[in-house]
């Protein structure tokens, strides 16, 4: 059966009934017009009485707050990370200057002088930049000096044609003729240039000293005498390499021709 019982004009029984303290429920307990209006009336009765008591209690100032009560303050829960209450931890309230700290234990840390930044690369800690130390050239090596025994400025040599040449304004092309004529090997002097192409696309001619043929007239070795490598050398061989790989070169310094001058010295073509 649902609905209300009868003779309860459309409520339903009163199963739970709010009480205060000691019992006190809402029937026991007069309305609140009532106790406003009799509270009002004591109120205008005791008022020359308060006049008095406030003069006294005005002339002997506020009471004072606890010490260790908190006006305004957020409550702990509700603070964001990192938030802290106005002048806790700092008696002042100031924000502590950021220079110098303490780290537990006593121990004092420096901070970081605003607007300087350590380099990068430096170790932390360290104080002030760290320039790179000047550079210094270091002095080429000195190269050892070979001392040949080299032909005469006058002496005479046949190449593979028959043609009797000179050198003598060079000692080393006179040593090297020597060691091509001792091996037997068919050899010219510069009997042709290679044309070379710059990175510009302008033409350059570079030769070599001496030409070695075979038996059947062919170009197997061209040989370029130097006092020593130098860059310039190297950067003219490499263009030849680049543009003509079907020739075979040799670069015959001092230190080389002494070897091949000696008595284990040998060619390999």
């Amino acid at each position: 059966m649902t609905g209300p019982r009868k003779g309860t004009k459309g409520r339903g029984p009163k199963k739970n009934t709010a009480q205060g303290r000691g019992g006190v429920t809402r029937d026991t307990v007069r309305p609140a017009r009532e106790r406003a209006a009799q509270s009002g009336e004591s109120r205008g009765a005791a008022a020359p009485q308060g006049t008095a008591g406030r003069s006294g209690a005005g002339s002997g100032g506020r009471r004072p707050a606890a010490s260790g009560g908190r006006t305004g303050a957020t409550n702990p829960a509700r603070r964001k990370p990192g938030e802290r209450a106005a002048g806790e931890g700092n008696p002042t309230g100031a924000r502590p200057a950021r220079g110098t700290g303490s780290l537990k234990g006593g121990a004092k840390t420096e901070g970081r002088t605003p607007g300087a930044r350590a380099p990068q690369g430096a170790k932390a800690g360290a104080v002030g930049e760290r320039r790179a130390p000047p550079k210094v050239r270091k002095a080429l090596p000195e190269l050892k000096r070979v001392v040949l025994d080299a032909p005469a400025p006058d002496a005479v040599f046949v190449d593979r044609d028959g043609e009797r040449l000179t050198f003598a304004d060079s000692a080393l092309k006179r040593v090297a003729a020597r060691v091509l004529s001792e091996k037997r090997k068919a050899w010219r002097y510069r009997p042709f240039s290679f044309p070379l192409f710059t990175d510009r696309g302008h033409e350059q001619t570079f030769h070599f000293d001496f030409y070695i043929y075979d038996a059947e007239d062919s170009v197997i070795r061209l040989i370029l005498v130097v006092p020593f490598e130098s860059r310039e050398v190297w950067d003219r061989v490499g263009r030849f390499k680049r543009q003509y790989p079907m020739y075979t070169y040799e670069l015959w310094t001092p230190e080389k021709l002494a070897f091949l001058d000696g008595p284990r010295g040998r060619l390999e073509f």
